[in-house]
């Protein structure tokens, strides 16, 4: 048995475990409930109707649970089960994850809580069971104490939120990990705002086994991700979790929670972690070249504008305005964020004056005056668009003025050069939702300027 577990986290052997957390035949929900108000019910419901493969509820009761028949134990299904997800009492998570291991299944999530998080002496010592349960039977175990894992590949949406609830987003190039549930279920639903698709979401909760580590391991293989990206309250093996960023070859984007002693004391209370110095994670992420988002808002900035996988090539940045206050804006956060702000050759200067006003100015910001309408944004982003004196675009655009509307959009979309745009205020709002495809458009310079900088610091 222990050659078995050393085999199991090998890298081709613990390649094919975590592989079947996202890409199982079958599916057992243990605790599957016809009671709408469970979490079982929600989780049996979201895989019946999305999941493209087989999905059986397991339930001492055995009445039928959405018109499929119920089984009373893993034990009694005859197929083979790839995957188990748990939904019950923590007192009785030991028993049935005993007979996962009876059954065969290699792959649990465990959705229940009630274990070391809660800081008492009986839920600290259910932990430790299913561990060492885990480890007689060679399990690969997520959890405890987590809302589940999505893919949008294959519909395996084992989380308990139904979509009425919670949007889930389209297919999508960033995989997402996180130790806390909530910022889990809020990322599914406010990336599905922004029109930002996910490749996979996994919560990790208490981190028995399956931890940061191992997840960004497996991101880093998995071709279907691009960005990599995370919510960590803690890391539970350091030298692993080194080891990962060491290998990784792409863009891997952390937000850190617990950086005060006030935040390090929820994270212990939270999830059974110890926070640790956060000058030692800083210094880390800086060393392996980890883009770290200072802020939730940052993440979300961040993931926008790294999904369309744009590659840069330098820092010089063009700002194009029709509205010369946020163009001044924009401009002092650029300089102070280190990006370089170069006047247009004259060469440069005059292909944009055919198509401007003589009141406009064609310094750098381009200012290309309120009376702009789609046709004269056009001709500019495509001179500089093509332009080799320039890197990055900033496109701000006063969409409030009537020579403007949702056609700037095309514009937009066909632009070629790494660009965020700044677009804010209530109209705005409505032309972003008729986007067909996901755009970097930020409410404000400062976020439009700072999502640009964080393309320069791509190294992978």
């Amino acid at each position: 048995m222990k050659k078995m577990l050393k085999l199991q986290t090998g890298s081709f052997i613990g390649e094919i475990m975590m592989e079947k957390f996202f890409y199982p035949k079958s599916i057992a929900v243990i605790g599957a409930s016809h009671d709408e108000r469970k979490i079982g019910y929600a989780i049996f419901k979201n895989l019946l109707e999305k999941f493209k493969g087989k999905v059986y509820p397991v339930n001492p009761k055995t009445e039928p649970i959405l018109g499929q028949k119920v089984y009373p134990s893993v034990l009694d299904i005859e197929d083979e089960i790839d995957l188990a997800v748990i939904a019950v009492n923590a007192l009785i998570v030991p028993k049935v994850l005993e007979e996962c291991g009876k059954k065969g299944i290699k792959n649990v999530i465990i959705i229940s809580s009630g274990f070391s998080e809660t800081g008492s002496l009986e839920g600290k010592r259910a932990e430790e069971k299913i561990k060492e349960i885990a480890k007689t039977y060679g399990i690969r175990v997520i959890g405890p104490n987590t809302i589940g894992i999505f893919n949008s590949e294959n519909g395996l949406d084992a989380t308990f939120f139904l979509e009425k609830d919670v949007r889930k987003p389209s297919k999508g190039n960033i995989s997402f990990f996180t130790q806390s549930g909530t910022v889990g279920i809020l990322s599914l639903d406010i990336l599905t705002k922004e029109g930002i698709g996910v490749a996979k979401l996994v919560s990790y909760g208490n981190a028995i086994d399956v931890n940061e580590a191992d997840l960004i391991e497996y991101f880093s293989r998995d071709e279907k991700t691009k960005v990599i990206a995370g919510f960590i309250e803690s890391v539970r093996n350091g030298k692993k979790f080194l080891e990962a960023l060491k290998k990784s070859k792409k863009p891997v984007i952390l937000l850190k929670g617990g950086k005060t002693s006030f935040g390090a004391r929820a994270t212990s209370s939270h999830t059974s972690s110890l926070a640790g110095d956060y000058k030692v994670y800083s210094n880390v992420f800086k060393q392996f070249n980890v883009i770290e988002a200072e802020t939730w808002d940052d993440l979300i900035d961040y993931l926008k504008i790294l999904s369309i996988g744009k590659k840069v090539e330098g820092k010089r940045l063009a700002i194009v305005t029709n509205a010369g206050g946020f163009g001044v804006l924009a401009s002092d956060f650029a300089f102070k964020l280190g990006l370089e702000l170069p006047e247009p050759s004259e060469k440069l200067k005059e292909e944009l004056k055919k198509f401007l006003p003589f009141y406009a100015s064609v310094k750098n910001p381009i200012d290309i005056t309120a009376d702009a309408d789609v046709e004269r944004y056009k001709n500019v982003l495509k001179i500089l668009d093509e332009s080799d004196e320039f890197d990055l675009l900033l496109i701000v655009i006063l969409i409030q003025t009537p020579m403007l509307n949702e056609t700037i959009l095309e514009i937009l979309e066909n632009v070629k050069k790494p660009f965020a745009v700044c677009m804010a205020g209530t109209k705005a709002e409505e032309i972003m939702n008729k986007l067909e495809k996901p755009l970097p458009i930020y409410d404000s310079p400062e976020r439009a300027v700072k999502a640009l900088k964080i393309l320069t610091e791509i190294k992978a």
